[in-house]
Parts: C-alpha cells; structure tokens; sequence
C-alpha cells in the first residue's frame, strides 16, 4: 500500500514538472519561429481564460509579437526549479545578446494555462570589468544601437550626458515608416507617462508659492460631478500626487471605444473619471492612476488661472528652454513628429498607432519632447530652476510614509542605489516607449525615446552597464 501510495506521488509530481518543461519548451519555439497567425493559434490554446477574459486575446497576442521583435529567438541556457507556479529559464536574446530570466507564470490547476510571461534582467550583474573610456563607451554604445536598428528592434533617440556636457547623442529608425523618413536628434516623440514629472512639478510650484497645500481636498478645487461614488471628499493634493488616492485609469475600455478626436482639453475626461469606481479607501494603499494625475492637472488650472498646457509652457517648457515639447494635437501638422509603431494581432507588420491615442495630451501623459529638451530639464531640476532645493528633493525622494510605491515620489520614480540614486520617469504607451534617468550622485543623464513598442529596457541596461564601468574614471580623458 505504501509503495503504491509513493508511486503515485512520484508520478503526479512527474506529471507536473512535464506538463510545465512542455509549457517552457513549446514557448521558446513559438517565440523563435511563430509566425502571427501561429501565434495568435497558440495563445488561444494555451492563455488561461481568466487572463484572456480580462484583457482579451488581442493584448496578450500584441505583446507576444512586440516582444519577438525586441528580443528575437531565444536560446535556452539554463532550466531553474520552480518557484510555486512560476516556469522559469535563463535564456539568451539573439537581438541583444543580453542575459534574462524569461518566468512563465501558469495557472494552478491541469491542465496548466499561460497567466503572463515576462523577459525579466537577472539578479546577478554581469562582469562589469574591465573599466573604459569615453571613446570605448561611444564605440560600444553605437555598435549596440546598430546591432539593435538592423534587427529593427529600436527606432528613437538617445543622448548621454555628464552634467550639461553631451557625451554622446544618436538616432536610428524612421519617425515615419512609410515616407523612409529618418529619425533625427531633434526628432519629437511622444514620450508617454513622462509629463507627469510636469505635472507634479506644476503644483509644487503652486505649494511652494503658497497657493496650494499637501493637505486640501480635491473636492475644494474639482466639483464632485468629476469623480466617482465613494469617498472622494478624503482625497488630499499629496495622495495625487502619490498615487495613493484610490483613483483609477481612464484608459479603459470606454476610452478605446470612444472618438479620440474630443479629447482636446481636460474636460473631455470628465466621463471616464467619474464613470470608473473608487480602488480603495484614499490614502490606505497606492495604485499608480492616470485619473489622479489629470485631477492635479485640473487643480493647477483652478489655483493658476491657466489652462494646463499654458501654465506647463510658461513654468515648465519656458523656464527650462524647452523649445521643441509641448502637447501637440495629432491632426494638426507638427514638424518632426514621429509615428509610433507597434506589432499588433490584426497585421502582418508594423501598425501605426495615432489613432489608438488622444489627439492632445494631459496632465497623466501623451506629450512630445525630444532628448535635448529632456536633458535641459533635468538640469533646471537639478539647478533647481523650477523648485527651490527642498521641494525638488521631496519630489524625488520615496513617500513610503504616506502608503506611495517604493519606488515613487511626488510625480518622479526613485531607483538605483545609495550611492548611485537615480531619479526620472518612463512612458510607454501602444508604439511610445521613452525613459529620463536622472544619476543624481554621479552626474550622468540619459534620455531613451523610442517610436516603438517595449525596446527601451535593453537599451537602458547597456548604457547602465557602461556608465558603471566609467564611475572611476576621468570622463573628460581618453
């Protein structure tokens, strides 16, 4: 009895493990060699229904096809044990060469389902030895870029920078695929989440000034009629600007549906905010929220007088010197503006993504800058052209404190080390993918903005692995 007992253990265990190292290896395969329609005859077999019921079979299929564009085949380098219902493997991205932890998350029950994959950068650091100069970080930088724009797995632009000196400044792909015309370094690219460092430096500013308080109510300054049942009268200025006010995303599915041509100032968002409900009590967990964002967007034009686009030119853009950013509206001609494109379920290649967006910015994001103008902000911050030193610091310094992320302050993301912080903010958006990384200790800005979906990343570990390896040297010598 007890051998047969054991016996059975040990062949549902094995029954297990096959089911999951099928999930890993048919997935491999289908990322190296599926086609879209293969794809798309894959994930509906293979994506659990919950997830698909969720976000539906579209999303998952447009991440799957974007993501083989990034990284390209795969090579399988090692098998690691499972973590609870994690199917986890080192692999190998052809396109970059670089090292990831690809987790296949499955569901609990036979047969097993896809949850989500993800290509995540492993723990340990790679050797980061020996040290370089100046000239062998451009080499390496450009022939890294180069690799990546033949592979068409990055369109955009990038600077580096030490300071206000520029190290280094390139661009590759197309702004616009269908005229070949060529991404350049004064190219504008939507740069997705990232005006929501304006926007939070707009009312701190106000604060600063005395016009406004951490403490007041959103309902002092936006009528009730803007937001959802629940209770909204709890919510603060520093829950906005913490995501910790329990409001949601207006990029919901009444968006997607509706004309995107109406959304030309903030009150055409009026609906979608009020029509989402309340996440959670204000002020007792964080949940990074767009609707949140566009409420301070409201209360700086209440307290200034403004609207949002005026006073972000006139105390973000023009202090700044911030010549070629603003929120332009898509139908109007904008010179060099770049398309986004994307991967997506319904074409064989790449898909032009303006019409999936709002025809004009907000305060949560959707403007256009280009990496110079990312940079001289970054210097007005640090300057503190725009705050004064306390305020400036606040904004990028972790608010754990009031239940905020780890890893956010007011309007900026908190990264990197004791002695190496690094401050910014990301967007990414269908065919918009951009980074600011603000090294506050060591000097270095680096600005990635890219008109295409989800290629920053690899780009961004490159330059990290390179900026490290120059911390101790003369950067100003070869």
């Amino acid at each position: 009895m007890l051998k047969r007992l054991l016996f059975v253990l040990i062949t549902s265990c094995t029954l297990v493990v096959k089911a999951q190292t099928v999930v890993s290896d048919t997935f491999i395969t289908m990322f190296n060699t599926g086609n879209r329609v293969a794809v798309i005859d894959y994930l509906e077999n293979n994506m659990s229904e919950e997830r698909v019921e969720r976000y539906g079979i579209d999303a998952h299929v447009g991440v799957f096809l974007n993501s083989q564009s990034t990284y390209g085949k795969l090579t399988l380098i090692e098998r690691l044990p499972n973590n609870e219902n994690n199917q986890q493997t080192v692999v190998v991205s052809e396109n970059n060469g670089q090292t990831y932890l690809l987790t296949i998350n499955l569901t609990e029950t036979l047969p097993q389902k896809i949850n989500y994959f993800s290509l995540q950068d492993p723990d340990n650091n790679e050797n980061l030895s020996p040290q370089i100069t100046l000239s062998e970080l451009k080499q390496q930088l450009f022939k890294f870029i180069k690799k990546l724009n033949d592979k068409d797995a990055f369109s955009g632009s990038i600077l580096v920078a030490n300071g206000k000196d520029v190290l280094l400044k390139t661009s590759v792909g197309f702004a616009n695929r269908e005229w070949k015309q060529k991404n350049q370094v004064d190219t504008r690219f939507s740069i997705g989440s990232m005006n929501k460092m304006f926007t939070a430096i707009s009312a701190l500013q106000l604060i600063e000034k005395g016009e406004l308080n951490f403490d007041d109510k959103l309902v002092q300054f936006v009528d009730k009629s803007w937001l959802p049942e629940g209770e909204v009268e709890l919510i603060t200025v520093r829950q906005l600007l913490t995501h910790t006010s329990g409001l949601g995303n207006f990029f919901n599915s009444d968006f997607n549906a509706s004309n995107k041509e109406i959304y030309r100032d903030l009150d055409a968002y009026k609906p979608l905010v009020s029509g989402a409900p309340l996440l959670f009590s204000p002020g007792t967990r964080n949940r990074y929220s767009n609707s949140g964002m566009l409420m301070l967007g409201l209360i700086v034009e209440k307290v200034s007088g403004l609207s949002y686009y005026d006073y972000i030119q006139q105390n973000i853009y023009d202090q700044a010197g911030m010549s070629k950013s603003g929120s332009f509206e898509l139908d109007s001609v904008t010179p060099n503006l770049a398309i986004g494109y994307l991967k997506r379920s319904h074409s064989e290649g790449w898909v032009n993504s303006t019409y999936t967006r709002a025809v004009k910015g907000s305060p949560a994001g959707g403007g256009f800058s280009t990496v110079s103008d990312l940079h001289k902000f970054a210097l007005a911050l640090t300057n503190y052209q725009l705050l004064g030193k306390t305020l400036t610091e606040q904004a990028y310094s972790a608010k754990t404190q009031y239940n905020s992320a780890f890893w956010y302050g007011y309007g900026f993301s908190v990264s990197g080390t004791l002695d190496d912080r690094v401050v910014g903010h990301g967007g990414a958006y269908l065919g918009v993918d951009a980074r600011l990384d603000i090294h506050l200790d060591s000097g270095f800005i680096v600005v990635i903005l890219a008109n295409q979906s989800d290629v920053v990343a690899p780009v961004r570990r490159e330059i990290n692995q390179l900026l490290t390896k120059m911390k101790t040297k003369n950067i100003s010598k070869d």
